[in-house]
C-alpha cells in the first residue's frame, strides 16, 4: 500500500491494559480482528487523547508488519473505530 486510506470503521481490538506504566499510556492494542482478517501489532507508535464533552477519547496509532493503523478508543463506551491506514516509510 503507498497511500493513506481513511476506513472509519468499527473493529474489534484485543489490548493489554497496564495501569502502573509511567506517563499515562497504559493501553497497549496486541491485534485486531478488521474484514475477518487477524492484524498483529508489533509495536505502539503514537498515542494522544481528547475530550468531547465528558467523554475522553484515545488515539493510537499501531504498527503491523505492513502498514501503520490510526485507532480510536472510546473510554465511556469502551468501543474501537479503526480511523486510517497508513503505508510505512
Amino acid at each position: 500500500m503507498s497511500y493513506e486510506t481513511s476506513i472509519n470503521e468499527s473493529i474489534k481490538i484485543w489490548a493489554f491494559f497496564d495501569p502502573s506504566t509511567p506517563l499515562g499510556v497504559n493501553i497497549f492494542p496486541i491485534a485486531m480482528n478488521w474484514r475477518r482478517r487477524l492484524i498483529k501489532f508489533h509495536k505502539l507508535i503514537f498515542t494522544s487523547s481528547k475530550k468531547i464533552g465528558e467523554v475522553k477519547i484515545l488515539n493510537l496509532v499501531c504498527a503491523s508488519e505492513t502498514a501503520n493503523f490510526e485507532l480510536e478508543y472510546n473510554t465511556q463506551n469502551q468501543l474501537w473505530k479503526l480511523k486510517r491506514i497508513m503505508p510505512q516509510n
